[in-house]
């Protein structure tokens, strides 16, 4: 019998790989960026007065999942950036950020700009070799994880697109 769910995994494996490889770094970044906008757009949607509120059968309010990926996603750009251009993984944690929509979207901004600032300057087939474990698609090179930064976006925008709608907003 099969898994669904690592067969699911495998092929999104299958498209960070062939993408990293494919495409420019402007390219990916471009998709990267088209990612975000997704993720801020839908978190922007979210009643205000329902942002901290759990859906029902949920874990998490829209505040939760827009802090857990903006959280993930400096964290990952800070990697990503460190072994394009020198092939050490800073490794740092997660950053803890404040619960306030605003404050996340200007700091996913901020980082996003300083990631292509720095990652446009990396030479793109530069160390390469360095990879570093994500839990469901195994070990990924920093373009690997640059194009990582889009899917995570865009799972997070259709969660927060989810949540609006069961909220009522």
């Amino acid at each position: 019998m099969t898994n669904p769910q690592a067969e699911e995994f495998e092929r999104i494996r299958g498209y960070l790989q062939q993408q990293a490889a494919e495409k420019t770094i402007a390219e990916l970044f471009e998709r990267v960026k088209e990612g975000m906008g997704e993720l801020i757009e839908s978190a922007r949607s979210v009643p205000a007065a329902v942002i901290a509120s759990n859906p029902p059968g949920d874990d998490w309010s829209p505040m939760d999942c827009l802090k857990h990926a903006v959280q993930s996603n400096l964290q990952v750009a800070q990697d990503v950036l460190h072994v394009a251009l020198s092939g050490d993984r800073s490794g740092e944690p997660e950053p803890e950020l404040p619960a306030d929509r605003e404050t996340l979207i200007a700091a996913q901004e901020a980082s996003l700009e300083s990631l292509w600032a720095h990652v446009s300057e990396a030479d793109p087939q530069s160390n390469l070799q360095v990879t570093w474990p994500h839990p469901f698609f195994g070990e990924l090179n920093w373009r690997e994880w640059l194009i990582f930064l889009r899917i995570h976006a865009k799972d997070h925008a259709r969660q927060l697109n989810a949540m609006r709608e069961a909220l009522g907003g």
